[in-house]
């Protein structure tokens, strides 16, 4: 029986910054500090202060490139801030009205020569603010300081690098300004901190089968799913969840008996694909298989239809999104 790896733990990265401009306090470094103390289980975080000049500000593009993160968080303070501002951008631009830590005043200049005039957050926002509503605002505006900077600097390494989490999204970074405790009290900023690190890594991890089904003319077996099921119309390769005292040949071909009513012979693995849904994370491994002389016949039992199809076609139908991976790697292994 071959044994599938369990996934490794979460490893998030959580940056505050240190006081700045004469102030003797930054609430972005009190959260850390006191975030730092609770046990998040299956989360190993790392945490760091980060000095308010240029050298802070290229931190963390340099940590991801040393080790593998699944979430970027930083925080940073705003005296303009009367919410928790959730940043869906950074501007490749630096417009300082005050000096940093360093002593550096930069007017209207860019963070990097060259690249593009600003980047979108990698974490979808949609779901974030579900807790505590009244007191977040999604903001396009990070400013032209030193955490703009930093968040534009992370950014950038992230889409250069193609730097993926562990479930092969795109690395989720996010800041987030602070407002005043006299606007949000602290407890309930480090309430809604903690709620965004579970929000972004904790996902039920489903292992999964499907079956590319062959015949004698090159089709291949593809099913709608009916309306009682998760996405409704989608069409899909037969398959489904495996069992924990399964092997994936096992589990395949017990699932296609109870979906379809057919024996099958499994000839090879095709390929296998990873997807993340909003409420799950699918490891999905997809093996090519024909129907044995003697099954039964095809029986609907869980879809609306079946269809034969050739690889050709397979794109011009409505697919669940993690079997269109699998259309892909069909058409280019033809």
């Amino acid at each position: 029986m071959r044994k599938r790896m369990p996934m490794r733990k979460a490893r998030v990265l959580l940056t505050g910054f240190e006081p700045f401009d004469g102030a003797l306090f930054n609430i972005s470094e009190k959260l850390v500090y006191e975030i730092k103390k609770i046990d998040l289980g299956n989360i190993e975080l790392d945490s760091k202060i980060l000095s308010v000049d240029e050298s802070g500000t290229k931190y963390v593009s340099g940590e991801i490139m040393n080790k593998q993160y699944d979430c970027i968080l930083q925080l940073g303070f705003s005296k303009k801030a009367k919410k928790i501002n959730l940043e869906s951008k950074a501007e490749n631009k630096i417009n300082m009205n005050i000096k940093d830590n360093s002593g550096r005043m930069i007017r209207n200049e860019s963070i990097i020569d060259y690249e593009t005039t600003h980047l979108r957050t990698t974490t979808p926002l949609e779901g974030l603010s579900e807790n505590i509503p009244e007191d977040i605002l999604i903001s396009e505006d990070a400013g032209t300081f030193v955490c703009n900077e930093t968040y534009y600097r992370t950014l950038n390494t992230i889409y250069e690098s193609n730097l993926l989490d562990r479930f092969g999204r795109v690395l989720p970074c996010i800041f987030i300004h602070l407002p005043s405790e006299d606007y949000v009290p602290i407890s309930k900023q480090i309430e809604f901190i903690l709620s965004v690190i579970e929000h972004i890594n904790n996902k039920k991890i489903i292992d999964v089968v499907a079956a590319i089904i062959h015949n004698q003319y090159r089709e291949i077996l593809v099913a709608k799913r009916d309306s009682n099921q998760p996405h409704p119309g989608k069409w899909e390769f037969p398959g489904g969840k495996l069992n924990s005292h399964e092997t994936e040949e096992e589990g395949l071909k017990r699932e296609i008996f109870e979906e379809l009513n057919l024996n099958i012979d499994i000839t090879s693995t095709c390929g296998e694909i990873t997807h993340c849904y909003e409420e799950h994370f699918v490891k999905l491994k997809a093996m090519n298989a024909k129907i044995t002389p003697t099954s039964p016949p095809l029986e609907l039992i869980v879809h609306d239809e079946v269809l034969w199809i050739s690889i050709e076609k397979l794109s011009t139908l409505d697919w669940l999104e993690a079997n269109f991976k699998l259309v892909n790697i069909l058409q280019n292994q033809s």
